[in-house]
């Protein structure tokens, strides 16, 4: 995404709504300010716009609670197809006549496809120029009706899901619709590493879930889940809600904004990636606020690819770090203060 483009495009109409994804934080820096609102489905992106935006809402691209109409839409379209899909079919309903969506990406992002399916939602012809690596697809509303709805149209919607055992997940969140396979690994190993009865065990990046919910299947424990993206957040309250866990699900950033010395275990899969880019750091702050989050006498449990050298990484924040398993290209390690 060229910061210098999408600066550009902020400027004018201050009617701008900004839908940030992973890549927006170069921008968003201290002397940084955009007179528009901006929406994200991430955190840690909505916590750093607070002050540098008009409004920073956070949540599922729930427009509604927006509550007003926008002469622009600007939006770097995400990885996630589901996510583009639904943010093309909501702009006619949030653009006022004479109002445009602007979609920014590059080639192998899918941007010439998405510019062909907003020229067709919103009944105009297609518009897409080339700046430099980037593409800019410009599409202005010249009349209320809209065009046909395209792709997956129930978006919004948490669904039962057989391949997750019944659990609930929907598009917008990474593998809403698979177990993933380090997730289970590290699932096969809670037998042997159970807490006690009624142990506080914090979820870092939960997901819709999982590992709390395998946990709990083995005894009554308290949960403390968090996650980055909104759409995790709201399918792992549901299955708590659904399987009758006590517990709370929270925003959080890799677990920044918990208190310390609160969990007797940690769960943690932690995203290698970031949308595009893969973060080097996102594994160690994970491993910090898990080491500041444990009690003295408690444990980790990590699941990592093979390639990300935990057992390196551990010993910066751990005494004991453990290897106990390794399989199909994934490593479970228990680690503890």
């Amino acid at each position: 995404m060229s910061a210098l483009l999408l600066q550009e495009l902020l400027q004018a109409p201050s009617e701008t709504l900004w839908i940030a994804d992973e890549n927006s934080k170069p921008l968003l820096q201290p002397g940084f300010y955009f007179d528009g609102d901006l929406l994200s489905n991430r955190w840690d992106i909505a916590e750093l716009a607070e002050g540098k935006v008009a409004r920073s809402f956070f949540n599922d691209f729930h427009f509604e609670e927006l509550d007003r109409n926008y002469r622009r839409i600007v939006y770097s379209v995400s990885k996630e197809k589901a996510i583009v899909h639904h943010i093309i079919n909501q702009a006619p309903h949030f653009l006022g006549e004479g109002g445009e969506l602007v979609l920014l990406g590059g080639k192998q992002g899918g941007i010439k496809s998405y510019a062909v399916k907003a020229a067709e939602r919103l009944g105009t012809a297609k518009q897409l120029q080339k700046n430099g690596n980037e593409y800019c697809s410009t599409n202005r509303v010249d009349h209320p009706s809209a065009g046909e709805l395209i792709g997956e149209v129930d978006y919004p919607q948490l669904r039962s899901l057989p391949e997750l055992n019944g659990l609930y997940s929907k598009p917008g969140l990474f593998g809403w619709n698979k177990i993933d396979k380090g997730s289970a690994l590290l699932a096969q190993q809670l037998t042997t590493e159970l807490p006690k009865e009624g142990a506080r065990v914090v979820d870092l990046g939960c997901g819709y879930g999982y590992l709390s919910a395998q946990l709990a299947s083995l005894g009554k424990f308290h949960f403390t889940a968090t996650d980055n993206n909104a759409a995790a957040l709201l399918a792992c309250e549901k299955n708590f809600r659904s399987l009758d866990m006590e517990g709370v699900v929270l925003p959080s950033d890799a677990g920044a904004e918990l208190e310390s010395g609160i969990a007797d275990l940690v769960l943690c899969n932690p995203p290698f990636h970031q949308g595009f880019q893969v973060e080097g750091d996102l594994t160690d702050r994970f491993l910090q606020h898990s080491a500041r989050i444990l009690k003295i006498t408690g444990s980790a449990l990590f699941v990592v690819n093979e390639f990300i050298p935990l057992m390196k990484k551990g010993p910066h924040y751990f005494s004991d770090v453990k290897l106990i398993t390794k399989e199909k290209g994934f490593c479970v390690y228990r680690l503890r203060p």
